[in-house]
């Protein structure tokens, strides 16, 4: 088997700053992570708290710490750092090879997309968003070939609501996978659910918006391990 990863995002139209921060690595024991924060302070996007965030997450898996577990320890420092001045949003989306298993952790009630067998449902996301706050709830899923795993940004899931236009999440990128043509790569998932919330938002996002999209797939010939990025400069 192999894993496909694909990340699309985009800023906030006009935005100064970016408050999305999203990375990829490998873990210590095999697979890899892919670590998502959406930082606010007192209400503003604030980057350095979603960068501090991501990285501490990063260190602690690089020590072999569950990502349950750093997960709960990140958020504790944010909260003793700002306490009720910051909120979070903090994901992490995992192949681990350890334990052949696609582990979800989550803080927030962003609704998760999974597209298995021919059919896309979203992951039941109807925790209490505060209770959720400071406390991640931690899904787990054995490797089935063909498994694609979409997060979200709240600047996705929300795309729309300021315009009369709100996007439904789930149908969007559900949509994706019902074409006639052939099954769609990682990196055609996530463009075209972004294209989507961002025409949700009239061409102008209101917020930063960030696809996440993880696929396991049948292994190939060839052991070459692959990285792309696609970075634009103003």
């Amino acid at each position: 088997m192999e894993i496909h990863a694909a990340i699309s995002k985009i800023e906030s139209y006009a935005s100064t700053e970016q408050g999305n921060k999203v990375e990829i690595i490998e873990r210590p024991n095999g697979g890899i992570s892919i670590v998502m924060a959406e930082g606010k302070l007192e209400g503003n996007r604030s980057k350095d708290v979603s960068i501090s965030a991501v990285h501490d997450v990063i260190k602690q898996i690089a020590e072999n710490v569950p990502d349950g577990a750093a997960s709960k320890k990140v958020l504790s420092k944010v909260q003793k750092k700002y306490q009720d001045k910051v909120s979070i949003n903090l994901s992490i989306l995992s192949c681990d090879l350890q334990s052949n298993t696609i582990v979800i952790t989550k803080n927030n009630i962003t609704p998760v997309l999974i597209y298995d067998s021919g059919q896309s449902r979203c992951l039941p996301m109807d925790e209490d968003a505060e209770k959720m706050r400071f406390s991640s709830v931690v899904y787990q899923f054995e490797f089935q070939l063909g498994q694609t795993f979409v997060l979200f940004s709240e600047g996705v899931m929300k795309a729309g609501a300021n315009t009369n236009n709100p996007i439904d999440i789930c149908s969007s990128a559900g949509a994706v996978f019902d074409e006639e043509n052939s099954e769609p790569n990682v990196q055609e998932v996530a463009d075209f659910i972004l294209k989507q919330a961002i025409t949700h938002d009239s061409g102008q996002p209101k917020d930063d918006m960030t696809v996440v999209v993880l696929r396991v797939s049948p292994s190939t010939s060839t052991e070459i391990r692959r990285e792309s990025v696609c970075f634009p400069i103003d």
